[in-house]
């Protein structure tokens, strides 16, 4: 089966909701409920769609209907344009101020991001922005889906599926370092004669096991012939829980080494320095969809992160 030209321009946003909503009910005649019309006006949606991109998308079974390898993508890019029309409709209520929505890590709001907005605010950028932080892929999903404009933040490519690869545009902004630090009270501060076994026998506070910190930190680890400390206390939160945890109940902990120098009691801690142990640093990104790339706000963002990058570098 070919796609038709003839049956794309027919198609409407609704028909790209049909593929959500099958995704959801697994059957027409609920489909048909929620749209209000009849299960053969339905099945003729689906025929429609069918036609227009030449391939099959659903697949029909005694237990009702279901999406095709072919109709899960379709429904991951048709996602994207529904998210786009949503938030549309939005901006359009304020035309002249552009919103931008960020994905990102927390680290990334101690000094890049911020300074990223203060250049635009210097350079009179009426721009509005919707940020959001969380776990890597969560927030690479999210851009795919079209609920962000942009991510910014650490990128693992080897965990990303290839099909989104096809549709990121990526830019590296720069590097960023993790530490290991304590409280100054606490009996590694300021030792300069430490082995990696002794930061076995101490208690610690970590992000999640599925975090990219957690990763290289255990890694880490593993490269010189140990098993990473199982953590007394997880936090999947922005790096200031860890460093309060650290510095209040006496936990070693791994946080960015700009959360540290950004930290109000940063006296209060010490980095942790132990020859032959290397955290790798982490390669910090701009990521956003092709199609993003033209929005002039997206556009703006990501030189004024550049030149943020650019002037923090070796701070």
């Amino acid at each position: 089966m070919a796609p038709s030209l003839q049956h794309l321009d027919r198609l409407r946003l609704r028909h790209l909701r049909l593929l959500d909503l099958i995704e959801q009910h697994g059957s027409l005649r609920a489909v048909a409920g929620v749209f209000n019309l009849t299960q053969p006006a339905i099945s003729q949606m689906v025929k429609d769609l069918e036609r227009a991109f030449g391939v099959i998308l659903v697949e029909r079974s005694a237990r009702g209907v279901s999406l095709t390898a072919a109709g899960k993508y379709a429904l991951q890019r048709a996602r994207s344009g529904l998210a786009a029309f949503d938030h549309l409709a939005d901006e359009l209520q304020m035309a002249d101020v552009p919103q931008v929505r960020i994905g990102t890590n927390p680290a990334m709001l101690f000094q890049l991001l911020p300074t990223a907005i203060n250049l635009l605010k210097a350079r009179d950028a009426r721009m509005r922005f919707n940020v959001r932080t969380g776990m890597v892929n969560d927030m690479l999903l999210d851009l795919w889906a079209g609920n962000l404009d942009c991510y910014v933040g650490r990128i693992d490519w080897d965990r990303l599926p290839p099909t989104m690869l096809d549709v990121l545009s990526q830019e590296t902004l720069n590097t960023a370092d993790l530490i290991l630090c304590c409280s100054a009270d606490h009996p590694l501060a300021g030792r300069s004669d430490l082995a990696v076994s002794d930061l076995l026998d101490f208690p610690w506070a970590l992000p999640p096991e599925d975090s990219n910190n957690r990763l290289v930190f255990e890694t880490a680890f593993r490269n010189l012939g140990f098993v990473g400390p199982i953590p007394a206390v997880e936090v999947a939160s922005d790096p200031n829980a860890l460093i309060h945890l650290a510095r209040q109940s006496g936990f070693l902990t791994c946080v960015p080494r700009v959360a540290l120098d950004a930290h109000l009691d940063k006296h209060a801690l010490r980095a942790i320095e132990i020859p032959g142990f290397h955290l790798p640093p982490i390669q910090i990104g701009f990521v956003t969809l092709e199609q993003n790339e033209s929005l002039h706000g997206v556009a703006f963002l990501r030189q004024a992160l550049k030149e943020a990058a650019a002037s923090t570098a070796g701070e």
